[in-house]
């Protein structure tokens, strides 16, 4: 009896990371000049007389939306908190290694080639789902967060928050000008070879001008959420905390996770990802304000 019970809550767990890995494909979300595709997840038994907060995921080179969905396991905490999750997908023919091409101009600036087509699925999606417009955010990883950082310099008015993660600091043209600064966090490892540190500190220079912050005035938090790999550096405006920048210790290009089946755990292990019991993921969410 307990062998049957313990194959029971095996298959319903293994059923319920399936569906929380499945991601629908959207045909036609509009003018799609830089040629991408789009993918959504939505859980199940939503409520339609609520209104939901979207979260939008770009992968970075040689992955694709499946890969950086189960690498940083948005997709449960979606199930979870109830939020929707994009995941635009940059196709070969645009570029060999499928990375966003967020140092060519004409395909980063607001309202031309991949810019415009990641702002359409998020019109789209506002147009056909319940979602919060004050509760949308963006997140990436290397090339996805340098394509992050530009929607958030060219759009600061749509997103509540960002999470840039081991992310090149290119942006083509100067911050935009806005009423509103969505809040930042970066996320760099201090052993990357392919995005090296100094660009963490790029993004913070950036975000600071666009706060009028000093950037040498900041809180620093070393073990930070009690895991001694990782600092931060806390940057506030008018008392609220606008800035967030995590370094992490003797880690590389990869996104950090902590894998297991509770909520506050999770992630896969890769080629993508390093775990030093910090799943980044979650973390970002309580710093959006959609987790607890």
């Amino acid at each position: 009896m307990q062998f049957k019970l313990v194959i029971t809550i095996s298959l319903m767990l293994f059923s319920t990371f399936l569906f929380s890995q499945n991601l629908e494909l959207v045909e036609n979300f509009g003018k799609n000049s830089g040629g991408l595709k789009m993918y959504i997840h939505k859980p199940q038994n939503l409520d339609n007389t609520k209104k939901y907060p979207l979260v939008v995921v770009l992968h970075g080179c040689t992955q694709n939306a499946k890969k950086v969905a189960n690498a940083t396991d948005w997709n449960k905490l979606a199930d979870y908190f109830k939020f929707i999750v994009i995941y635009p997908e940059q196709r070969q023919i645009n570029n060999v290694s499928k990375c966003f091409n967020f140092f060519i101009g004409f395909k980063a600036k607001k309202d031309k080639g991949e810019i415009a087509s990641i702002h359409q699925m998020i019109k789209h999606t506002l147009e056909t789902e319940n979602i919060d417009s004050t509760q949308i955010f963006i997140t990436g990883m290397s090339a996805g967060g340098a394509m992050s950082n530009a929607m958030l310099n060219n759009y600061p008015n749509l997103f509540n928050a960002g999470a840039l993660i081991a992310a090149p600091s290119i942006l083509l043209d100067s911050l935009s000008k806005s009423t509103k600064v969505p809040r930042i966090a970066i996320l760099q490892g201090t052993d990357d070879n392919i995005v090296v540190k100094s660009n963490g500190d790029r993004i913070v220079e950036q975000w600071c001008k666009k706060n009028n912050l000093d950037t040498s005035n900041y809180s620093l938090k070393e073990n930070f959420e009690s895991n001694n790999l990782l600092s931060a550096k806390e940057f506030y405006a008018d008392n609220k905390l606008v800035i967030t920048y995590i370094i992490e210790k003797n880690v590389g290009h990869k996104i950090l996770n902590d894998p297991g089946n509770d909520i506050k755990h999770g992630g896969v292990k890769g080629i993508h990802n390093k775990d030093i019991d910090f799943f980044s993921t979650y973390w970002i969410a309580k710093f959006w304000g959609i987790a607890e």
